[in-house]
């Protein structure tokens, strides 16, 4: 069971905070990545100069080509070795270059993106969200734990159960704040005080916890 926020306000707003603080965080070196992958991706004018130089140089080079009198035996066969020579030299290579740097930029900019974005945040997000998935379960799972005890109609034993852990699990401090004699208490089995730190300390409203029964006192019979 999964609980995302204690029932205490105070707990509760400070679990928010630190929520949105990291969800800030985040977002925050996400679009910086984005920002470096959009300049970096800028750098493919550069490309693009390169394969429209080579095909304006291919342009070039057809016209040329098509150009070339016809029937002039030796010359004409010579041109068309000098066109081809022209365009396998001159602007194939830009063109095939021009698509090899604007997938070199390409990569460069995804690369460098996450360099910089990835690391901080996972340097918050991991153990930010590693302890929050474990305080969620932990609160549920007291929640769990009440209302079972609850509907089973169980609340004295629960309590009993939150009183004992609480003092094997509490530190000193923790523990003389929650009741002036935690022995005493235990020895006379008044778990109230203990439970409700314990519950406390699991993020929860002591009230979610059935009150304990009061004995009921006995009938006064009138004289006869």
């Amino acid at each position: 069971m999964i609980k995302l926020y204690p029932d205490r306000p105070m707990p509760a707003i400070l679990r928010g905070l630190a929520d949105l603080i990291v969800i800030g965080w985040t977002i925050l070196w996400a679009i910086l990545g984005w920002l470096i992958y959009k300049t970096v991706l800028g750098l493919e004018v550069i490309a693009d100069g390169l394969t429209s130089t080579g095909h304006t140089f291919n342009g070039w080079i057809k016209q040329f080509h098509d150009a070339i009198p016809g029937g002039i035996p030796g010359v004409t066969q010579f041109l068309i070795n000098v066109a081809d020579a022209l365009r396998k030299y001159s602007g194939d290579p830009l063109v095939s270059a021009g698509h090899q740097v604007h997938d070199a930029i390409i990569q460069v900019a995804v690369v460098l993106a996450v360099l910089v974005a990835l690391p901080p945040i996972l340097l918050f997000l991991l153990p930010y969200g590693a302890w929050r998935w474990r305080d969620m379960r932990e609160i549920g799972s007291a929640l769990a734990f009440v209302r079972i005890a609850s509907m089973t109609g169980r609340a004295d034993q629960a309590r009993a159960v939150l009183a004992y852990r609480a003092v094997s699990t509490l530190s000193f401090r923790q523990l003389m704040s929650a009741s002036a004699d935690p022995v005493g208490d235990i020895a006379e089995r008044r778990y109230e005080r203990l439970a409700a730190a314990m519950l406390k300390r699991a993020g929860l409203d002591p009230g979610r916890l059935a009150p304990p029964e009061l004995p009921e006192l006995p009938a006064h019979r009138g004289r006869p």
